[in-house]
């Protein structure tokens, strides 16, 4: 029989048609026991069975039937995080002129999908009234460097590119070494994602929230989605993110804990999976009065690492939902990547 071939513009059709039928007019506040803690702390400093296994068992729980999680014990130093927030923070404060040298697809740019997003941009995601947030963004993949994405020159923002990319390589350094704690979330091998993140591509996102006064009811600082990641991994500086969760069936304002990232399973993990893990609908706004900034690390598999359903996550009575796909030929093509 031959599988069915993965349409991508139908699927981000359907995802955005999802989006605009979810009631986001109540969120609650998050109550002891909404997000799970996932602490690595043990594990990366031991790299032992058991540590990983603890891990696992939260991870799992939390993927399965909440969404999303905070991650402790990550390792990342605490000095590159505050570093990139006053990185993040001096960006956006340029003059739009300056940050519009590098706007996001501009025509004398090779690479699409990074540089400098305007307030009102409809993409990313993709929708009918602009998202109301500015954003940089840089990628990387197997043949895509730091060099091939868009910098400001060093004279409009002396260090920020070192302080970016050191930032970038902690993240993906980070990311690598929670897989195992993935795989064995899902019954397989601690090394089982291994071949397919010799060369992950992400995007990394650094977005500033205005303090725009109260929007309208279908207007958001980033419109309610999921994302098309293996998972992502983010920092925010102050509360504006609102998640779902499966759990309690509702609408949960995520807490900031300092140091943590939220971390969410994305669309690819979730047919990866054949939907045992969760990919989490969410969206973001300000409260009127002050900026806000996030830093989301999007997170995936090599780009053309083909995506067959899980070995442990399928069976004669629970055939695979969806056809094998790369991310190439899945949010890339979507996106026009």
């Amino acid at each position: 029989m031959t599988e069915k071939l993965f349409d991508a513009e139908a699927k981000e059709n359907e995802l955005r048609t999802q989006s605009y039928s979810w009631d986001t007019s109540t969120a609650l506040s998050a109550e002891d026991g909404d997000i799970p803690i996932v602490d690595v702390a043990e594990y990366l400093r031991t790299g032992s069975r058991d540590a990983l296994k603890v891990a696992a068992e939260t991870l799992r729980g939390a993927c399965e039937t909440v969404g999303f999680y905070q991650l402790a014990g990550h390792g990342v130093d605490r000095k590159l995080i505050n570093n990139m927030f006053a990185a993040v923070r001096a960006f956006h404060a340029l003059p739009l002129a300056t940050k519009q040298q590098i706007i996001l697809d501009r025509p004398d740019w090779p690479l699409r999908g990074i540089g400098y997003m305007p307030v009102g941009e409809r993409r990313f995601p993709r929708r009918e009234k602009g998202n109301l947030n500015e954003a940089f963004l840089i990628k990387s993949a197997q043949g895509i460097s730091f060099d091939d994405n868009q910098w400001l020159a060093e004279t409009d923002l002396p260090g920020f590119r070192g302080v970016v990319e050191e930032y970038a390589n902690a993240l993906t350094t980070l990311a690598r070494s929670i897989l195992p704690v993935y795989a064995v979330a899902l019954g397989l091998e601690p090394d089982f994602f291994a071949p397919g993140f010799t060369h992950p591509f992400w995007r990394l996102r650094m977005t500033h929230y205005p303090p725009f006064p109260a929007q309208d009811a279908d207007q958001f600082g980033i419109a309610p989605h999921v994302d098309t990641t293996f998972f992502t991994l983010l920092l925010q500086d102050s509360p504006g993110l609102t998640i779902f969760s499966e759990k309690r069936k509702a609408w949960i304002k995520a807490p900031v804990i300092e140091g943590a990232f939220v971390v969410n399973s994305g669309e690819l993990l979730k047919q990866w999976s054949n939907d045992r893990f969760v990919s989490t609908k969410h969206f973001a706004n300000t409260d009127g009065t002050a900026s806000r900034y996030s830093i989301p690390f999007f997170f995936n598999a090599n780009a053309d690492y083909p995506m067959a359903c899980l070995p442990t996550c399928c069976g004669p009575d629970n055939p695979p939902k969806y056809p094998t796909v790369s991310y190439q030929d899945s949010q890339a093509a979507a996106q026009g990547e």
